[in-house]
């Protein structure tokens, strides 16, 4: 049985307006609106355009690029997936059109069962059906990163740990620190297309770098190609979930990642990605080097990541002992690099709460101040977000954004680019670049003074300070596509007059 519509089509002329759609997406059976529900506006060949969530009235705008037909499709848990009738969209006209969606049970108990292995994502039952709800979420996450509306207050840390897996104190590399203010994501991987022609670790002459995978690469082509699938059910500690494992397809020879995508079997909503490296540079065989990443769909509908961790092995030559054989030297795993963050808060831009990590101090805490308003930038098919003066916001010692402006230092007592930095954005200073089993330097930022290369951040101390315009940070990945290969530990590129 189809959705049933209750469909109204009613265009109107919008003044300077981009061809839209807009409407509201109810329940069927109670009439209530449906919020939360993803849609996408996808062409006459099935690609998608634009995507937005319901919000709490079960309202929806989308954009189209173009004139042109177009059909909308719509997903949410516990209701029918639903595809409209075909809507053309002309050009400064919005359309109107809204549907009446029916409620199914979650049938993932019923579904899902242990199969075989299948490298084609829809070939088989159990398969489609959990991916057809990973890829709600994981769409949903992509869309939320693209929405500059949510402020985050989030937790980083690096730590050290042993061949055996635990903590080692009294190391260097053990550090924590907090990010404030407007974040697309809390991590973005490379390119899909570059990982699947070079691989999730790749070395060069600044040592290994590690990719994990976010949700984009999780969703596209390929990942989906170079990758095969087969379901899972949960035992022990994830007993009550259904899993989507994948693996490298047969032929495959660079480094790469198997892993799980859980999903509740009952909600059938997706809680957590965990990952391993397979076939790591140098012959090196680590089982734990790996990462995990938990989801969480918030009450509007909303999908975050929550928290996440990559495990990076330490690998030193040692030469084998007589009793091993002896010969040649081979890399052995002597501790690891782990790297993670939690996401300790996340309001709206008019200062709600919408989520308070576990653990967070709320005792006496004063009132929690409105975050400043958002970059004024709005992605295709979504309201932009409102516009006016900022409110004021504490500062907080770790400094947040990735762009440190003249004006936000005025009157500072820093003598010099480095101090600035110490002063107003400390966490760009922290190595958090590819581990090297031969450089131990590889994890060093690199400077760059109005487009030329200085070396690394000790070079900022011969910029005084009243010369600097702006400072902008690029983190690895986007480091790496602007700069090269030997720039995965990010850059610091530094203005002045």
């Amino acid at each position: 049985m189809g959705a049933r519509l209750a469909a109204l089509l009613l265009i109107t002329a919008l003044p300077a307006a981009a061809q839209s759609v807009r409407g509201q997406l109810t329940d069927s059976v109670s009439r209530a609106p449906l919020p939360g529900a993803f849609l996408t506006l996808v062409d006459d060949h099935g690609v998608e355009q634009a995507r937005a969530i319901t919000n709490r009235a079960g309202e929806f705008l989308l954009t189209a690029p173009a004139p042109g037909t177009y059909r909308l499709r719509s997903k949410r848990i516990g209701f029918r997936p639903y595809l409209s009738p075909a809507l053309t969209l002309r050009a400064g006209e919005a359309t109107a059109y809204s549907a009446a969606i029916d409620p199914i049970p979650i049938a993932l108990a019923e579904v899902v069962v242990a199969g075989e292995r299948q490298c084609d994502i829809d070939s088989g039952a159990s398969v489609a059906a959990l991916w057809d709800e990973a890829r709600e979420a994981l769409a949903a996450v992509t869309w939320t990163a693209r929405v500059p509306g949510y402020w985050y207050e989030i937790v980083q840390y690096q730590r050290a740990l042993n061949a055996g897996g635990n903590r080692q104190g009294g190391r260097g590399d053990d550090s924590t620190w907090h990010e404030v203010g407007y974040q697309r994501v809390p991590f973005k991987s490379a390119p899909a297309e570059q990982l699947a022609a070079q691989g999730y670790v790749v070395v060069d002459a600044d040592g290994w770098t590690y990719y994990e995978p976010d949700a984009e690469v999780l969703l596209s082509d390929p990942f989906l190609r170079t990758h095969c699938f087969e379901t899972r059910i949960g035992r022990g500690e994830t007993d009550g979930l259904v899993g989507l494992a994948f693996s490298p397809a047969r032929g495959r020879k660079l480094p790469d990642i198997t892993g799980t995508l859980w999903i509740d079997r009952r909600t059938a909503e997706l809680r957590h990605l965990e990952f391993s490296y397979t076939r790591l540079p140098e012959r090196v065989v680590e089982p734990r080097a790996g990462g995990r990443v938990d989801f969480q769909r918030m009450p509007s509908g909303v999908w975050i990541v929550k928290q996440w961790v990559i495990r990076m092995p330490i690998a030193e030559r040692r030469r084998r002992s007589v009793a091993e054989g002896g010969g040649e030297s081979l890399p052995t795993v002597v501790g690891f690099l782990e790297r993670g963050g939690n996401a300790a808060e996340i309001k709206t831009n008019t200062g709600a709460l919408v989520y308070r990590g576990p653990g967070v101090d709320t005792v006496a805490a004063p009132p929690a101040p409105v975050p400043p308003a958002p970059p004024a930038i709005a992605p295709t098919g979504a309201p932009a977000p409102p516009t006016g003066p900022a409110p004021e916001t504490k500062r907080r010692r770790a400094g947040s954004g990735d762009v440190l402006s003249e004006d936000e230092f005025v009157g500072t007592s820093a003598t010099d680019a480095y101090g600035l930095v110490q002063q107003y954005r400390p966490n760009w200073l922290r190595g958090r670049g590819p581990l090297s089993i031969t450089d131990p330097t590889a994890g060093d930022i690199q400077i760059y003074i109005n487009n030329s290369r200085w070396g690394d951040a000790n070079h900022l101390h011969e910029i005084p300070a009243q010369d600097v315009v702006e400072m902008r940070i690029l983190r690895g990945p986007d480091a790496t596509m602007k700069y090269g290969v030997n720039h995965a530990a990010g850059v610091i590129e530094v203005i002045t007059r």
